[in-house]
Order: C-alpha cells, then sequence, then structure tokens
C-alpha cells in the first residue's frame, strides 16, 4: 500500500511540475539558468593555455644564490628593483640594469641613466665592489627567463647561468 501511495505521488508531483514547452522560445531567464547550471569545463579537458603572470621585480631583493650555488659569503648582496630597473645600491656605484619582462621572458639592457656616446663621463662613487657581484651581473646580462621558484623565490637565468632573488 505504501509504495502504491508512494508511486501515485511522484507522478501526481510531475504532472503539476510545469514542463518545458518545445515550441515556446527561451527567455532569457530560461537562457540565464542553462548558462548557471552549465558545467564547468574540466581541468583535464579544458587545453586553453594560460600565460604565465609576469614576475614583479619592484622592491627589495636578496641574492640567495649564483649559477645554482648558494650564495654563502661573509658578506650579503641586495638589490633594489623598479619596474624597469634592477640595480646594487649605491646607485654611484653604476651597477644597473633595465630590464623588460613579458610573461616568463626577460631582457636586461643598460641602465635608463648609461651615458650615451659623446656624453660626459658620469660622477662614480669611489668603493669597493663586493666580489660576487661581477657574477650577479653575468647572470642578468645572459638571463631569458624569469619565475617564481617552490620555495617563493625569483629565478632569473639564461645562458647558463642563473640568480636565485628573495623578497626582503
Amino acid at each position: 500500500m505504501r509504495s502504491m501511495f508512494a508511486v501515485g505521488f511522484s507522478v501526481a508531483l510531475a504532472a503539476c511540475t510545469p514542463q518545458p514547452n518545445e515550441s515556446a522560445p527561451a527567455t532569457a531567464t530560461d537562457t540565464a539558468r542553462a548558462v548557471v547550471s552549465a558545467p564547468a569545463p574540466s581541468p583535464a579537458t579544458d587545453t586553453t593555455p594560460v600565460p604565465a603572470p609576469a614576475v614583479s621585480l619592484v622592491g627589495e631583493w636578496r641574492v640567495a644564490g649564483i649559477d645554482g650555488a648558494e650564495f654563502n659569503e661573509p658578506y650579503g648582496l641586495a638589490l633594489t628593483g623598479s619596474a624597469r630597473e634592477l640595480w646594487w645600491e649605491p646607485r654611484c656605484a653604476r651597477v644597473a640594469r633595465s630590464y623588460r619582462a613579458e610573461g616568463a621572458a626577460i631582457e636586461f639592457g643598460p641602465a635608463l641613466d648609461a651615458p650615451k656616446p659623446g656624453d660626459p663621463p658620469p660622477a662614480v662613487c669611489a668603493i669597493a665592489l663586493p666580489p660576487r657581484l661581477a657574477d650577479v651581473v653575468r647572470a642578468l646580462d645572459a638571463a631569458t627567463t624569469i619565475g617564481r621558484t617552490a620555495s617563493n623565490g625569483v629565478e632569473i637565468s639564461g645562458g647558463g647561468h642563473s640568480l636565485l632573488l628573495f623578497s626582503q
């Protein structure tokens, strides 16, 4: 008896539920429901390439590694970055590079304030440069790629050289 009641109730409920009319045009509400209820594409089947987010060099950076080896010196090396340049302080030491990055590609060049041919030489501060700073500049000059590491560092690499930076 109960199962007959359950079947009868299900049939009655189905008869009272509005059914889509094949001949009626779809309304904006119907279309919105269809869009909202459409299944999201599966990550396994969605092959649309997603561009890598650009890595910003704006801020203060600690050199943590050069050419795949940990930077383990009795002194530290820090670089400062803007949206277009990366440099070592003091700026008067003239150790600066401009850069252009797009996605995972990066290219370094002369500093924006580098003297042009025919310009008088700029004033340079008389300080000793840290020995490994030349390795940092060599890695920047050879760089072609930039990306985040698993430990949230920034790795700049190319031409057989690499530089690992961590935000300060």
